[in-house]
């Protein structure tokens, strides 16, 4: 099992996810139990509210987002009207937690709204 750590802005959370597990349905578990003041409802990937950066084991290659989740990224802001879907995997590039799958242990980066 995968340990994810948890950075906001005052705490970091460390948790172990099951593998392949959606990273939303961890924050959401995480929210319910009260050891992440978050509330992410939407988990459809179309909002943006569960905007996050990640680092990884994995990381430093390349990364392929859905159209979805590009396009939501580009409404909000957080990439180029012109982005393409094959984007670097680093820290740097912004992620939606409801389209991240855990595969690796990550350091988890997550944006207040």
């Amino acid at each position: 099992m995968p340990e994810l750590r948890f950075h906001s802005a005052d705490t970091v959370v460390v948790y172990q996810a099951a593998d392949g597990a959606r990273l939303i349905d961890v924050v959401r578990e995480l929210g319910r139990d009260g050891r992440l003041a978050l509330s992410w409802r939407c988990a459809q990937g179309t909002c943006g509210a569960c905007l996050l950066h990640l680092e990884h084991a994995g990381s430093g290659g390349v990364l392929t987002l859905s159209k979805m989740e590009r396009n939501v990224l580009i409404r909000r802001g957080e990439l180029p009207k012109d982005a393409a879907c094959a984007q670097p995997d680093t820290v740097a590039t912004p992620r939606l937690a409801c389209h991240v799958h855990v595969l690796h242990a990550m350091d988890v980066y997550i944006q207040k709204n």
